[in-house]
C-alpha cells in the first residue's frame, strides 16, 4: 500500500501496514489490484452506487458490507488526513474484516486504527451522552442496528460530524448519494435504529 504522507501531522495506514503480512494478505492483494482500477475522490456516499458498488471487500462487494471501511475513509478525509480508498479497504481486509467481509468490519478495529494513527478516541455507549460527546469531537464513527431489536436488518456504520448546529451523516445508506442531515443523535436513535457504539475522534 502506498499513500502520500507529505505534510500530515498524523500517521498513515501505509506506515502501519508496511511489511505486515497476515492470513488474509492474499485477499487484500487481489482486492487492492482490482480496487485501484476505479477512479474515486472526495467523500463516499451511497455504497450501492457506482463506482463504489463494484469494488471488493473481503469476498464480497463493497455494496454489501463496506460501510465500516467507508466510514474510516470518510473520517480520515474530514480529519485532513486523506487516504486512497483502496488502501483503507486493504487495511480492513488484513485486520478488521469480519468473516471475510461477509459481516462487514469489526467496529473496535476502527477505533484501534485511529488510536494507532495518533488520534484520541472516546467510546460512548450511553445514548443520553451521544450528542454532548459528538459535538465536542472532530469527527465520529457511529455503529447501529438498522432496526432496533432486529438482527435480520443488519448493522451499519457511518461517519458523522457536527456542523452548523446539526449532524452531517456520510453514507447513510446504499442509495443516499449525498451527505444527509440529522438534527440530533437523540432524535435519530428515537426514530427506530438500535445504537451500538459511538466513537468520538479528536485531533
Amino acid at each position: 500500500m502506498d499513500s502520500d504522507s507529505a505534510g500530515r501531522p498524523y500517521g498513515t495506514i501505509a506506515g502501519l501496514m508496511d511489511g505486515k503480512r497476515s492470513l488474509f494478505s492474499g485477499i487484500a492483494g487481489r482486492n487492492l489490484a482490482l480496487n485501484r482500477q476505479f477512479e474515486l475522490s472526495g467523500p463516499i456516499n451511497g455504497q450501492g452506487l457506482s463506482p463504489v458498488k463494484d469494488m471488493r471487500y473481503g469476498i464480497v462487494d463493497i455494496a454489501r458490507a463496506g460501510c465500516g471501511v467507508i466510514a474510516v475513509y470518510n473520517a480520515l478525509l474530514l480529519l485532513g488526513n486523506p487516504h486512497r480508498f483502496p488502501d483503507v479497504v486493504a487495511w480492513g481486509d488484513q485486520t478488521a474484516a469480519a468473516a471475510f467481509g461477509l459481516l462487514g468490519t469489526l467496529p473496535w478495529k476502527a477505533k484501534h486504527l485511529f488510536q494507532r494513527l495518533g488520534y484520541t478516541v472516546t467510546t460512548v455507549t450511553d445514548e443520553a451522552l451521544f450528542d454532548r460527546y459528538a459535538q465536542d469531537a472532530d469527527v465520529c464513527l457511529f455503529t447501529f442496528w438498522n432496526q432496533k431489536g432486529s438482527i435480520r436488518q443488519g448493522m451499519h456504520t457511518v461517519c458523522l460530524q457536527y456542523r452548523s448546529g446539526a449532524i452531517d451523516v456520510y453514507n447513510l445508506s446504499n442509495s443516499h448519494a449525498r451527505v444527509s442531515r440529522k438534527s440530533t443523535l437523540r432524535e435519530w436513535t428515537a426514530s427506530g435504529i438500535g445504537p451500538v457504539v459511538l466513537y468520538c475522534i479528536h485531533k
